[in-house]
């Protein structure tokens, strides 16, 4: 059903005089009436005389075409702040049984016509046929009424609330619905306007526990693919604060194995057991705020081997004092209070406080150097002078040697402290 190719306002403006004057309006006036509930200046839906006319003449017809535009325009232009709605739906209850099909049916079975409550029946009943709202009531013979009505939104708007609120059994299956729920079919998001509720639905079902790496990985793919990293782009995540800080935390897991799998794989060392279990503590106690891995070429061209091409990282740009070798890499880690660089190979792990200017950037940073990530070395390179600069050589690991010096270090700068065995390998 098309809006009519005539100034509603001017449909109004008759129609109030004609009835303030005693007057019947026009039979077409009458006709276009309902378009003019909410969509005309005055609303038609304010004036208590043109009003309850309108309902008197729709509610006793014989004919139904005056009850279905009626019934048409409430579902088109629905919102639950329109004036009147309630009072226009509950005539429209009541007198579904005689429209017909398909109206009967609906009300009968969903409470189309009674604002929220209609709304929610149409979810439910939508979320549980795995289809959406429009493609419900397409079946149900309301196809063309549909297709962007004021009702359809509140009932995608209402899915993804309660999507959101319920647990999920499946992150496979809660991705499917919510993409079934929230996307066109050319991929595009539905409704642009409620993309933090599509996040939400998608994210908060997850919030008090860590789904497996290959959920992590698919929901989270799903999501920076649409909005970016909110490590990298956190304008694009204003308003997703908190669905944001999940995002964040899986993040950072996946950075963590980033780091430990693909560096592990370019170059095998048998310290790594002993970095992945001393880092992943500190994880395991959210005091990683956040983690960024900066790989070579080869490290990067691993990263998207193994987890796809969209993974998010940083990369060396040519400058810096140390040599790119093949096989190096850096993990950033935020403490809060401290910022660390943990080298590859027999790099050191480079430590700074939070107001440090010589900090390493952290966020919106997709290339370094390597002087970007690494204190300048001292002339002396003994043991105790490298401590005293916060560097850290990775010596007697399986001693537990660098790893009590780097746990003593963060703690004397954030008040944090691991004992050993948190980060002892089993």
């Amino acid at each position: 059903m098309r809006r009519p190719a005539v100034d509603l306002d001017e449909v109004a403006a008759r129609l109030i005089a004609a009835l303030d004057a005693g007057e019947e309006p026009s039979p077409l006036d009458w006709r276009h009436a309902p378009w003019c509930l909410w969509r005309a200046e005055p609303p038609l839906a304010t004036h208590d005389r043109a009003l309850t006319r309108l309902l008197s003449e729709i509610m006793r017809s014989e004919r139904r075409g005056p009850y279905r535009r009626l019934a048409s325009v409430y579902l088109i232009d629905y919102a639950p702040e329109r004036p009147r709605i309630g009072e226009i739906g509950r005539a429209l209850a009541a007198r579904a049984a005689a429209a017909g099909a398909p109206w009967h049916d609906l009300q009968r079975d969903y409470r189309l016509f009674e604002g929220p409550e209609g709304v929610r029946g149409l979810t439910e009943a939508a979320l549980a046929g795995r289809e959406t709202v429009p493609a419900l009531l397409g079946r149900r013979g309301l196809t063309a009424i549909m297709a962007g009505s004021g009702l359809a939104e509140a009932s995608h708007l209402d899915g993804l609330s309660l999507l959101a609120g319920r647990p999920a059994a499946s992150a496979t299956l809660h991705l499917d619905q919510v993409r079934g729920w929230c996307l066109a079919a050319d991929n595009s998001l539905l409704y642009q306007a409620h993309r933090a509720a599509m996040v939400n639905a998608l994210v908060m079902p997850f919030r008090g526990m860590m789904p497996s790496a290959a959920d992590r990985d698919a929901l989270g793919g799903f999501l920076l693919a649409r909005f970016g990293d909110p490590r990298v782009k956190p304008g694009n995540w204003i308003g997703m604060d908190e669905a944001a800080a999940i995002l964040k935390r899986w993040l950072t897991e996946q950075s963590l194995r980033q780091f430990f799998d693909v560096v592990d794989r370019i170059a095998p060392d048998g310290m790594w057991k002993y970095r992945r279990s001393f880092w992943s503590a500190y994880h395991a106690r959210d005091l990683i705020l956040n983690a960024w891995v900066v790989f070579g070429q080869d490290g990067a061209s691993e990263a998207r081997r193994a987890f796809g091409r969209d993974i998010q990282f940083g990369k060396f740009a040519k400058g810096g004092r140390k040599p790119v070798m093949a096989g190096h890499a850096v993990l950033l880690l935020d403490l809060g209070r401290c910022i660390v660089a943990d080298w590859s190979h027999n790099g050191y792990c480079n430590i700074w406080s939070a107001d440090d200017p010589e900090r390493p950037r952290f966020m919106n940073a997709l290339s370094y150097t390597t002087d970007d990530v690494r204190r300048e070395i001292p002339s002396e390179r003994t043991e105790a002078v490298l401590r005293k600069h916060n560097i850290f050589a990775h010596s007697g690991s399986d001693n537990y040697v660098w790893q009590s010096r780097v746990a003593a270090c963060i703690y004397a700068m954030t008040g944090h402290r691991l004992s050993l065995g948190e980060f002892t390998v089993r």
